[in-house]
């Protein structure tokens, strides 16, 4: 899927075959299964730009359409969070990490 958003420095184009997945949901083979309907995480990198992270919800549900939303880092990192993963790129803005170490234990806390 492709969508093209405006930057502070110009037009982007998002383009799930291109760009790199930080996180794909599990698929399912039935319609209407568990598995029918999920949302990944993308980074789109381009020289000159700054990085955009986005989801794209999709849906394997016949009249259901697929969307890409732009997110900012910290929604990137609480997505990933909330799965069980930590996002590496900027160790330094791990600001629930620093959080977990005084005591707090869930995203929601904060």
């Amino acid at each position: 899927m492709k969508k093209c958003i405006q930057s502070e420095k110009g037009e982007v184009l998002l383009d799930t075959d291109r760009d790199v997945w930080l996180y794909l949901a599990p698929r399912g083979g039935n319609i209407g299964g568990a598995f029918a309907r999920g949302k990944d995480l993308y980074l789109h990198e381009e020289e000159g730009l700054p990085d955009v992270y986005y989801i794209h919800s999709w849906s394997m549900e016949p009249g259901e359409e697929e969307q890409i939303q732009a997110v900012s880092i910290v929604s990137a990192e609480e997505f990933l969070e909330s799965r069980g993963l930590v996002l590496a790129a900027y160790p330094e803005q791990r600001g629930s990490q620093v959080l977990r170490s005084y005591g707090y234990g869930v995203a929601e806390e904060f």
